[in-house]
């Protein structure tokens, strides 16, 4: 069924089942009417000017006072707010009707009741791309017969269309980057160009789609179109890319057949007929962005062939401070700066450059950041901390495309005020803000179906998947990292994704096969320490996997000796996760278990909510387990088996330090039962297999530890 079709029919039902009790029509004609028809629609243009103005105020609360100033902007203050009392009766008055109260009237502000009145470019402006085939595109202009009333009436006017067609600009570039089927690219694209027939991206995709149909004469067609229409805006170059499209389709001289996307002499002609053949005549760099975690639409594939698709993140620097002294202004500004360097490297992300002089629009600035290109905004604050001379930071990231919904956020105690101080205690914060990003995405895309997703969002997936704690899913996390790894086999969080499922598998799935992918996980792991050379967790993984073969123990001692010496030279370096994380697995080597089991309390408890430590939980509760930390281990142990009552190593660790603590016997048989369900043929010569690097003596006292918790 075409959009059109689902367009017509989603309407007709909104209008059927819109339970509100009036209902205004602002775009065209103005209309206000009852639930039975009536029109309640005010005589006077300054009633309904006012009436327009709290349907498009998002439902908030206007002030008295800046009404006035929009509807008598030339009078006196007195004057004028004597002339909106006047106002505000008229408009009870008309909407008396109803029959309740519609307007909250207030002594400084009214607000039009949300609940009972329903206003048609509110749901245009509330839309999104999964809502638009609902929303009309509008025909006509909003409040047109508005205008002339007030000079201040008009251009707020010109604002609210602009804020209209933005929107709708936006949604419908949305649904360009993620729409496959042929007939509703082109159905989407008419709309947009409705909307903005100079925009680059509809044309493009236009075009694409007729050749990608075999409709060449078409294509040929809307191509000459799309050279006269853009060229007749003065001062307009199109783009490169949409330069290239059209000297390929129009078969420039120069250009080869096919979608080129760089075709210098092609695109040297086309540049020529919209900027009268001057050389000096600058281009305008604007592409289309797709959804990063979204596999390409078919009339883009080709075009972004090779390209790499990444997060893109807009760091606002500086980082506000609360207070006014210079030790407070400085570090916002250091920490700004530090904190866009600490993502720069990270191959996951694109950091978007704040253009110099750039000023978002107060209406809607989240629109103004995704015009940039944003996909995350990431904002600092820094308070007074707990102490009178320390100083803590706030993070926060938004979601732009949701209008700046806050997804992640944690606090950072400053160290030193010493720069490199504190560029190393960022790295804490930053590296937990990545993983909590990504689940963020992860969470954004869970309707979508596999084939959908990208490379990357397939990543993403799996990463959501792992953190559910269940065996069940281990066949369709490998699955989707068989295909990913198809997909974009230089994809570096492909291969921690599959570092992190193959060391996750080996240690809840005794069988074969879980056995096996130890050697696999260790091949991927070598791989993401190639691909992510700057990433210390790659390295950490690997030793973590070689540790569970015996003779590649030295191997591992090695790798994590060399890591923990670099991270322990930065300043600040022994507070980092990853250095915290080499001294455990050095002290497992070396058999103290004591002071592994104290550093796996600590990072178990860190400060930064990182949904990977939440993902290792288990390993903790396996070292505290080791280093007679029983209590701790049934605290977790606890937490789990309500959170994440499939998750069959958590349990062993559970079962144990029940068992060793003398807990109640209801709750070690429930734990025992529901070990032997999950596990039927679960043996303590299985799980002392995943315990190679201890010595003898240890794995005989774990032996008759797992005896006496009824294990077999």
């Amino acid at each position: 069924m075409g959009m059109t079709k689902m367009l017509s029919g989603s309407v007709r039902q909104a209008r059927e089942t819109d339970p509100t009790l009036l209902r205004l029509k602002l775009i065209g004609q103005m209309e206000a009417r009852t639930l039975t028809g009536e029109s309640v629609l005010p005589v006077g243009g300054k009633t309904r000017a006012l009436l327009a103005i709290l349907a498009l105020s998002d439902r908030k609360p206007v002030l008295r006072s800046r009404l006035a100033e929009l509807l008598w902007s030339r009078r006196p203050e007195d004057m004028a707010r004597a002339s909106l009392r006047q106002e505000i009766h008229r408009l009870l008055d008309a909407l008396s009707p109803v029959g309740v109260e519609l307007i909250d009237v207030q002594r400084h502000s009214l607000t039009l009741k949300p609940a009972l009145t329903s206003v048609d470019a509110e749901r245009i402006l509330t839309a999104t791309v999964r809502t638009i085939d609902g929303i009309p595109a509008p025909e006509e202009i909003l409040l047109g017969e508005l205008s002339g009333i007030d000079p201040a009436l008009d251009e707020w006017l010109d604002q609210q269309r602009a804020r209209l067609s933005h929107h709708l600009l936006a949604i419908y570039e949305g649904c360009l980057r993620e729409l496959t089927d042929a007939d509703q690219v082109d159905d989407v694209t008419d709309r947009l160009l409705k909307v903005d027939p100079l925009n680059e991206a509809a044309w493009r995709a236009k075009i694409q789609n007729a050749l990608r149909r075999g409709e060449h004469a078409r294509a040929t067609m809307l191509a000459e179109q799309a050279t006269r229409v853009l060229g007749q805006q003065e001062g307009l170059t199109p783009s490169p890319l949409t330069q290239g499209v059209l000297a390929s389709v129009l078969k420039i001289p120069g250009s080869e057949g096919g979608i080129a996307t760089s075709d210098a002499a092609g695109s040297e002609v086309i540049s020529a007929q919209f900027s009268g053949g001057d050389e000096n005549f600058p281009l305008a760099v604007s592409g289309q962005r797709t959804d990063p975690m979204l596999a390409l639409p078919l009339h883009l594939a080709r075009m972004a062939a090779g390209q790499s698709r990444k997060i893109s993140l807009l760091i606002l620097t500086p980082f506000t401070a609360d207070g006014h002294k210079d030790i407070e202004l400085k570090c916002a500004t250091s920490l700004g700066d530090q904190f866009e360097l600490l993502f720069v490297h990270v191959d996951t992300f694109d950091i978007v450059a704040m253009p110099e002089g750039f000023v978002p629009d107060p209406v809607n600035p989240m629109a103004s950041y995704r015009s940039l290109g944003a996909d995350y905004i990431i904002t600092g604050a820094v308070r007074a901390g707990a102490s009178d001379h320390a100083l803590r930071l706030i993070l926060k990231v938004m979601d732009v495309r949701a209008g700046g919904v806050i997804v992640w956020g944690t606090h950072y105690d400053l160290p030193e005020m010493d720069p490199m101080s504190v560029a190393s205690g960022l790295i804490g914060p930053a590296s937990a803000m990545q993983w909590g990003l990504l689940l963020a995405e992860a969470r954004r895309i869970a309707n979508r179906a596999d084939g959908e997703l990208s490379a990357l969002g397939k990543a993403a997936r799996v990463f959501m998947l792992l953190l559910k704690g269940s065996n069940e899913v281990f066949p369709h996390v490998s699955q989707l990292l068989e295909m990913a790894g198809t997909e974009d086999p230089r994809e570096g969080n492909i291969a921690l994704m599959q570092v992190l499922y193959c060391l996750i598998r080996y240690e809840n799935d005794w069988s074969d096969e879980g056995t096996k992918l130890l050697t696999t996980g260790v091949q991927f792991a070598r791989q993401l320490v190639n691909l992510k050379p700057d990433a210390s967790g790659g390295a950490v993984l690997l030793a973590t996997l070689l540790m569970h073969d015996r003779a590649s123990l030295p191997m591992a001692r090695s790798i994590i000796h060399m890591l923990a010496k670099t991270l322990g030279g930065l300043k600040s370096g022994n507070d980092l996760p990853d250095y915290m994380l080499c001294h455990l697995l050095l002290r497992l080597f070396d058999e103290d278990l004591k002071g592994a089991a104290e550093l796996a309390g600590q990072l178990r408890n860190n400060p930064y909510h990182s949904p990977l430590y939440i993902l290792i939980r288990p390993f903790f509760m396996m070292v505290m387990m080791l280093g007679g930390e029983r209590r701790d281990v049934i605290e977790m142990g606890r937490l789990m088996a309500g959170l994440y009552p499939n998750y069959p190593s958590a349990l062993v660790y559970y079962l144990v330090a029940l068992v060793e603590e003398r807990e109640s016997e209801e709750e070690i048989q429930h734990v025992r039962d529901h070990l032997h369900r999950l596990v039927p043929d679960l043996t303590i010569a299985k799980i002392l297999s995943r315990f190679p690097y201890l010595s003898e003596a240890k794995k005989t006292e774990l032996h008759q530890a797992f005896l006496g918790a009824g294990l077999s």
